[in-house]
């Protein structure tokens, strides 16, 4: 071994160093080439993939259609299923494929056409497969589940999916709170007892959204959820409150603006702009003096616009002396406004 590697080092010193430069070169060049050959070879196979998804999707699509189009004399029905295409949907790849195409279909039918493609989704077993990608351990293919069986109005999986409520990761919670209430409505929301995660804005949002169209069902759920130990529970009840001009809980709003989180206190002050009263504007009024946040103290001028009258001319005549310029400018378009209004 000692005499092998003595030879070595002495061949290696044999060579000059144009010629070491050259190996060095070669072996970079060799390098180069074959990272560019994987490259290719890479893309070609997605490219491959691609066509063959495409060919799979035009071929599907007719089918689909026809089976949209359907309108079945009694709520259970089986679907006729073509030779070529039951030979198709064997593969898993077809069947990811199809899967895609009734997922996306679906969240943009409803009524009788998106019946049958639920019950279509159901007499092929495709739960399967998205109750698969939800027990995945990857967090974008559980998400990707989620939303299929949501899609699909897989009741049978909500146990499952409420028990991800509660996830570490936030897409996959997201998902989770999002399919439970669109499946189930305001009911849908009892993962809030127990919610440990802040709500992120874009979130409550789309929360509101699938709650636009139904009316209140509990006072005593939303009061619950106002003296929540998760503030973003009580910042999306008070969103909830505002967007509904729910009048009824405007004690339990005015009681939040002594809420330690300033984002609770906001949003508190906004939904008291949108349920005009004297009992609204008197505790803006009160509250002004109290409040820490400059900031807030000019939202709630602004909301005075909103839900004050003559009698609160006093109180915003008195803030025209303030040393603060911006609450001076707040304070005299308020004012103006206000007049306009007698």
């Amino acid at each position: 071994m000692v005499l092998f590697l003595k030879s070595a080092h002495q061949q290696l010193e044999s060579f000059t160093a144009i010629e070491l430069f050259y190996i060095a070169i070669a072996v970079f060049t060799t390098i180069i080439l074959a990272l560019i050959m994987a490259m290719l070879v890479i893309m070609l196979g997605k490219k491959r993939l691609v066509n063959r998804q495409k060919l799979l999707q035009a071929q599907l699509k007719l089918w689909l259609v026809s089976i949209i189009l359907q309108e079945p004399e009694t709520s259970k029905v089986t679907f006729d299923i073509p030779e070529s295409i039951a030979r198709i949907v064997q593969g898993g790849f077809a069947r990811r494929v199809l899967l895609e195409e009734l997922v996306q279909l679906k969240n943009n039918l409803s009524g009788q056409s998106g019946d049958n493609l639920q019950q279509l989704y159901q007499q092929l077993r495709l739960d399967r497969l998205s109750a698969q990608y939800m027990r995945s351990n990857r967090w974008y293919f559980k998400a990707k589940g989620i939303q299929e069986l949501a899609a699909m109005r897989q009741t049978a999986y909500q146990e499952e999916i409420y028990a991800l409520t509660q996830h570490s990761d936030a897409m996959v919670r997201m998902e989770a709170q999002i399919a439970m209430v669109y499946l189930h409505g305001y009911q849908g929301l009892a993962f809030f007892d127990h919610l440990e995660y802040p709500l992120n804005e874009w979130h409550q949002i789309k929360l509101l959204q699938l709650l636009a169209s139904q009316p209140i069902p509990s006072p005593d759920m939303i009061k619950g959820w106002l003296i929540s130990k998760n503030a973003s529970v009580i910042q999306f009840a008070l969103k909830l409150i505002r967007e509904q001009h729910a009048s009824q809980f405007q004690q339990d709003v005015i009681a939040c603006l002594s809420h330690p989180d300033e984002l609770v206190r906001s949003q508190a002050i906004a939904c008291l702009g949108e349920i005009p009263s004297a009992p609204a504007a008197l505790a803006l009024r009160t509250h002004y003096t109290s409040e820490n946040s400059k900031t807030l103290q000019h939202h709630i001028l602004a909301e005075l616009m909103k839900t004050g009258t003559s009698h609160d001319l006093p109180f915003l005549q008195q803030l025209r002396i303030s040393p603060d310029e911006g609450v001076r400018f707040a304070v005299e378009k308020t004012i103006r406004y206000l007049q306009e209004q007698v």
